[in-house]
């Protein structure tokens, strides 16, 4: 489909300008549209999983300094089920969140080396420039002609913020491989609002059913798990000692006997049914 073609065809796009000071290795402009894209299918996967769809990207125009792009939604099922302009500007909105989330030193839930490594491409053509910017713009076709939904511009030094975020939560992630059990539910018995040290004992108390029914000290194994534990205790309306938490986690051990469970990464928190 050409440009002209999906143009008619559309009712919303995003469009991503790169205004930069020095040439763009053609590497990193290639990653930066294919961390764009993936991430946008990634998002209709998991939001509507039952559409079948992809990003289209088309390079709108390239002058000295300045190369700018748009994507748009390629979903052949979405004639009758829902405006594709909820969802490609709902992704742009999410996207910039997301990016403005990194620069401030917020990781992201949930997200794995996969999405992160996307998020990486999409910021080194700008993060590696001395004080470009990059502009994404959500566009929506109304009364005939396209005008702008929302707009965010980052700055180089916005980008490096941002990544210097990615690759902490990156470390974090690269432990998660050496634990001794994945995706495990665990349970509190004594909780507390206050900062635990990462790698040390934090006087919180868990429960690991599927190990053991005995009661162990709590060690924050990295500080995306102390940071995501700590929220739901200090913010959620619920009641800890009703939540369960899927966890990956490592047994501590004095000796042969286990001491401590160390929570390395936290995939979910649900509620626990009541007891009968």
């Amino acid at each position: 489909m050409t440009y002209s073609e999906i143009m008619r065809s559309s009712d919303a796009y995003i469009e991503i300008a790169l205004d930069l000071d020095e040439p763009v290795e053609i590497a990193d402009f290639a990653a930066l549209f294919a961390g764009f894209g993936s991430e946008f299918e990634r998002y209709l996967n998991r939001e509507r999983p039952e559409l079948s769809g992809s990003a289209r990207m088309y390079v709108k125009e390239v002058r000295k300094g300045s190369v700018i792009a748009a994507l748009f939604a390629d979903i052949p099922d979405m004639i009758g089920i829902m405006d594709s302009a909820l969802i490609v500007l709902a992704f742009g909105a999410l996207f910039n969140r997301r990016l403005r989330d990194l620069v401030q030193g917020k990781r992201l839930d949930e997200a794995g080396k996969p999405q992160l490594n996307d998020l990486t491409k999409t910021l080194r053509a700008i993060a590696e420039d001395k004080s470009g910017t990059m502009t994404i713009k959500g566009f929506r076709w109304h009364d005939g002609l396209f005008s702008t939904d929302f707009e965010a511009t980052f700055t180089a030094r916005e980008a490096r913020a941002a990544l210097n975020t990615i690759e902490g939560q990156r470390r974090d992630l690269d432990k998660i491989t050496t634990a001794d059990h994945s995706r495990i539910l665990m349970r509190f018995t004594r909780s507390d609002v206050g900062s635990a040290q990462v790698g040390k004992r934090s006087g919180e108390r868990v429960i690991v059913d599927d190990l053991s029914d005995k009661p162990l000290p709590l060690v924050y194994g990295s500080d995306f798990a102390e940071e995501r534990i700590k929220d739901v205790i200090r913010n959620s309306d619920e009641n800890i000692y009703k939540c369960g938490f899927i966890v990956d986690l490592n047994l501590v051990f004095t000796g042969p006997r286990p001491v401590a469970y160390s929570v390395t990464h936290v995939h979910q928190v649900i509620d626990l049914p009541d007891d009968d």
